[in-house]
């Protein structure tokens, strides 16, 4: 007997993980496929930062989408650990947003004049930064502060949602995807290396890799591979009391686990040859980015000279050509959907993805933010090449 399912969703990510929880939550008969293992892409590597501060979001539909999905953590978690038995690291607190020179503070403040309806924040100066963390930097002007953010294990987060999944009763398989069945436009299933799986919908959630689903819609996919790097320290004074970013030095993190994690490189340290050369997936740590990151960290922080290196982690992470997310229906298909292109922010938006998939599969549509236009597929039906540079160069986390 051939396999079936109601929904098969490609790729095990924190997005394709997020899009089959929600999927099984409501009911539904989901198979997950996986080529290599859970996690094994950009969401094994990434700091896990839930924060509204930065330039990754835009005013407008970006910034709604940003708040729900922040929204979702505070019962998302919890659910999770209690159908998993794990423990997801998940820590809510305030966050400093420093400014270690007059750019900085330009850039912060340029944000803060439409974030600061939304979001509890203010300006302080370097006398109120101290205040709450005196060993940081004589260098630092001031900081926005941010009542609460928050922060969890990327990757026991990946595991969690996949797990929770699995226990609402989706199937996961570790299979290659080797192309769609369909007839006419409409989708029937999913050719694998073992074999076809009946469906009625497919969700291609694959990360980096979604751009090889192009030839086989017919339809662009415009996803490419940015290369970010980051360090997790042993550092043996009291850990911070607040989640700590710069948007020239990046994220500075105590997390739960004791350890304190540091970064991370992406689109403004790397030439355009530099950053998207080499394999789909990068997983090879650099010395150049090492360094970097120390210095940039000790800048900040200068007692973390202190700190030992425990490990240095290396991957890609899915960049769309506006750095906006991709999500929704494929121009031209009936039952194939889009969740890629996330950028930095998979973990933060892997729920509301999931949630919007759902609701689109469901309900035929979503009222998550007010206008869906800017993530959808079809912004990109006459894409012919773009300038992935200058995307990669408004990310700062």
């Amino acid at each position: 007997m051939p396999e079936t399912a109601e929904v098969v969703v490609i790729g095990a990510g924190v997005v394709g993980s997020s899009v089959a929880y929600y999927l099984a939550r409501e009911g539904i008969n989901v198979t997950l496929l996986e080529r290599e293992s859970i996690g094994s892409g950009a969401s094994a590597h990434a700091t896990g930062s839930l924060s509204l501060l930065g330039a990754e979001f835009t005013a407008g539909p970006s910034f709604q989408l940003a708040r729900a999905s922040y929204a979702e953590f505070p019962d998302l978690v919890p659910e999770l650990e209690s159908l998993t038995g794990m423990n997801l690291l998940y820590q809510r607190r305030p966050s400093l947003r420093l400014a270690l020179d007059d750019e900085e503070v330009d850039l912060i403040n340029s944000l803060m004049e439409w974030q600061q309806p939304h979001v509890k924040m203010r300006w302080i100066d370097a006398r109120e930064v101290r205040s709450i963390e005196p060993r940081l930097s004589q260098s630092i002007i001031g900081a926005m502060y941010e009542d609460e953010s928050a922060q969890l294990d990327s990757y026991r987060f990946n595991l969690g949602l996949a797990g929770g999944a699995e226990r609402r009763g989706a199937q996961i398989l570790y299979r290659e995807v080797t192309g769609l069945v369909a007839s006419g436009s409409t989708v029937t299933g999913v050719a694998t290396s073992s074999g076809d799986i009946h469906c009625d919908a497919v969700v291609v959630a694959a990360g980096t890799w979604s751009r090889a689903f192009t030839p086989w819609l017919g339809f662009p996919v415009p996803v490419r591979p940015m290369k970010g790097e980051r360090l997790l320290l042993n550092y043996p004074g009291e850990p911070l009391p607040v989640l700590i970013s710069s948007p020239k030095r990046g994220h500075m993190i105590s997390r739960l686990d004791g350890l304190t994690s540091v970064g991370s490189t992406g689109g403004r340290d790397y030439d355009q040859r530099e950053l998207f050369a080499g394999e789909e997936f990068d997983r090879q740590p650099t010395e150049p980015a090492r360094l970097e990151l120390l210095q940039r960290a000790i800048d900040v922080f200068p007692d973390l000279e202190r700190a030992e290196l425990v490990q240095q982690l290396a991957g890609s992470r899915p960049l769309s050509p506006d750095s906006k997310p991709i999500i929704g229906p494929v121009p031209g298909w009936n039952g194939v959907l889009l969740a890629t292109g996330h950028t930095t922010k998979g973990i933060h938006l892997g729920p509301i993805t999931g949630r919007i998939v759902a609701d689109y599969i469901c309900r035929g549509g979503t009222h998550v933010v007010s206008d869906m236009a800017e993530f959808l597929p079809d912004r990109f039906a006459d894409f012919a090449d773009a300038d992935y540079l200058a995307a990669a160069k408004t990310v700062d986390e």
